[in-house]
């Protein structure tokens, strides 16, 4: 199993359901089908957007949301607010 310092800063943001100032697309992940919120300048136009870990093992866009901190990530998912 991979362990590295950005899964457990995204694991813990997941956890938590909040919406953080990160861009974890194409990095690498060890959950697959895992959800997440992120915000980041440079994605979705600075809006909060859903990413998932890909079966592949990296971080995914999946959908972008309407404001920089309309997302929620819970553990069963990530849905725009």
């Amino acid at each position: 199993m991979k362990f590295s310092i950005t899964s457990m800063i995204v694991s813990a943001a997941v956890m938590a359901g909040v919406v953080t100032a990160y861009n974890p697309i194409g990095q690498s992940c060890d959950t697959p089908g895992g959800y997440g919120c992120s915000q980041d300048s440079g994605v979705n136009g600075g809006n909060a957007f859903i990413y998932e870990c890909a079966s592949t093992d990296t971080f995914v866009y999946v959908a972008g949301c309407g404001c920089p901190t309309c997302c929620e990530a819970t553990t069963s998912g990530a849905f725009c607010t």
